[in-house]
């Protein structure tokens, strides 16, 4: 039974230390949602190329009407879908690697994705589908005129109402597209900078957490245990290159943390009201000076703090001012147990507020024991040294098979890269969400320049009578840009809105900025509308360099 009950003790321990290291769910669920999409590059890249041929200038559009009228429109569509598609499914595999390499280890699945045949098909049926869409409404827009009308000069000198309505729509959905995209990247990189520059009141530089559990039937008390790790301690501190060292029951953003109800013995009139939640971590001494804890008045945990002596307890500021707020805490009573078997423990010292559970959540009260006043199992070996953190693991396995030579270190790892890995979820989702803005800014940039130049190739002979009445080349060129940041303003409001209408969801994601963050917004607007510039200006100034009677005769 002593050998089920270990099995049973490390299983859940490392469930709870994965479940935990990392409590983000909503981010865990965000990285299912986001996290493989390599298979629309294909669809994108064919998006792009028959954008390039649904918006063209008006130089082709002869051309193109004699195409669209021999009743060949939807096979070039279909031909320029199925190119897209070849040039995306090895853009689509590169992806793939670099989002694995990328990610971390508790996205559920990843490892296991993989191109395959079912992804391939419907990335081809959404590139086909797509192209018969977009080759039908060309088609539909030329059966409703003759063939003689199609063939003919006049043909071309209008494209009808519906079609700028519908390329400006098109383009106008790109831009709102890439608002959403960009937008939420820059919120998570708002976050992710954010997460990082949490002060989790401990000091992780040089920090080096190892796991170890001792089996019942070795150690079957809690004296054993105290022994064992008595002699490991002092193995420890005496090691070249060992500061300090310490172990414990939990560690911060590891999990093996429990909660418990405290109430303080000064109490007026008790009641429910006055319980305080607040977490507990039995450690050894040294275990605060190790892990850098700030202390802000009376004493940490000493060695003289036995079963013999008085039951003391160290509290954080969270809980001094949630207890007796505007008071000095030291010395007061803390009832740590059932309220009809009291355990009192003695405010001994003070330290600044400690994030133990999460970086995200607000930090809740809590207090630390010394190990010697109360029996926990002890899963952490914690060391403080100036060596590289798998020079410390060495020397920490080192001790403890020194110790038992039946024992060892199961898992052991620095702070500084546990903290890295609890923000890494955060920092995937990060770069996913700037690959699809950058994508869609693409995208945006292609749709504009396409819309733009066809609006100003079909308003030749209109820039000719403006430049022979006396309109400069600037002014030219402020009318064809001003045309383009109007759509972008529109696709820009229209990608608010939808950044609006999903700020719920997108919320649970964030940390320290809200889904309306004016800054962020801002920035992206500013980029989009130099982005809409930028696509402008190659058919403007085509449209300023014309000469007024070439643009005359054109028509």
């Amino acid at each position: 039974m002593s050998g089920i009950h270990l099995l049973s003790r490390l299983e859940a321990f490392f469930n709870l230390t994965i479940k935990t290291a990392r409590r983000i769910p909503a981010t865990e669920t965000a990285a299912r949602r986001f996290g493989i999409f390599p298979s629309s590059v294909g669809p994108l890249m064919s998006a792009i190329v028959r954008m390039s041929y649904y918006l063209p200038a008006t130089r082709r559009r002869r051309s193109g009407n004699k195409f669209f009228a021999s009743g060949f429109c939807n096979l070039r569509e279909l031909q320029r879908s199925i190119c897209g598609c070849l040039l995306g499914v090895p853009l689509s595999i590169v992806i793939l690697r670099f989002l694995i390499q990328l990610a971390p280890i508790d996205v559920p699945r990843l490892a296991d994705a993989h191109i395959d045949f079912q992804a391939l098909a419907f990335e081809l049926a959404l590139a086909l589908l797509s192209a018969l869409l977009v080759g039908g409404l060309n088609g539909f827009q030329v059966l409703r005129r003759s063939p003689r009308d199609v063939l003919s000069d006049a043909a071309r000198t209008s494209a009808g109402p519906s079609r700028p309505r519908l390329r400006s729509t098109l383009v106008i959905g790109q831009v709102a597209l890439a608002v959403i995209l960009v937008s939420s990247a820059g919120l998570m990189l708002r976050t992710f900078a954010n997460l990082s520059s949490v002060n989790s009141g401990y000091q992780p530089d040089h920090v080096l957490y190892a796991v170890n559990v001792l089996p019942p039937s070795r150690y079957p008390t809690p004296e054993s245990t105290a022994l064992f790790y008595k002699k490991v301690l002092d193995l420890l501190r005496v090691t070249q290159g060992i500061e300090s060292a310490a172990v414990s029951t939990g560690f911060p953003l590891v999990g093996q943390y429990s909660s418990t109800k405290v109430r303080p013995a000064d109490l007026v009139n008790p009641d429910n009201k006055a319980e305080v939640t607040a977490d507990v971590n039995l450690v050894s001494p040294g275990y605060l000076e190790t892990m850098g804890v700030q202390l802000l008045s009376g004493r940490t945990i000493r060695e003289t703090d036995t079963r013999n002596t008085a039951q003391v307890a160290v509290i954080d500021e969270t809980l001094a001012k949630r207890l007796w707020p505007g008071q000095d805490p030291l010395g007061k009573l803390i009832n740590t147990g059932d309220p009809a078997k009291p355990i009192w423990r003695q405010v001994a010292g003070v330290i600044a507020e400690t994030r133990n559970i999460s970086l995200e959540r607000t930090a809740q009260p809590s207090f630390f024991v010394p190990l010697a006043q109360e029996s926990g199992w002890i899963n952490f070996v914690i060391v403080k040294s100036r060596l590289s953190p798998e020079e410390a693991a060495a020397a920490v396995k080192n001790v403890v098979s020194s110790v038992d030579p039946n024992q060892s270190v199961f898992f052991s790892q620095s702070m500084s890269r546990l903290i890295r890995d609890v923000i890494a979820v955060r920092h995937f989702l990060f770069v996913v969400l700037v690959f699809f803005g950058a994508s869609a800014v693409g995208l945006s940039a292609a749709g504009i320049y396409g819309l733009i130049s066809f609006i100003a190739a079909s308003k030749v002979r209109e820039v000719g009578i403006r430049m022979a009445l006396g309109a400069t080349p600037a002014r030219i060129v402020s009318l064809v840009v001003c045309q383009s940041i109007r759509l972008t303003l529109v696709g820009v409001l229209a990608g608010l809105f939808g950044l609006l209408v999903l700020g719920r969801s997108l919320s649970s994601l964030l940390f320290g900025v809200r889904p309306n963050d004016p800054l962020t917004l801002a920035l992206t607007t500013m980029l989009l509308a130099a982005v809409a510039i930028l696509a402008a200006l190659g058919p403007a100034f085509r449209s300023a360099l014309l000469r007024p009677m070439q643009a005359l005769r054109s028509e």
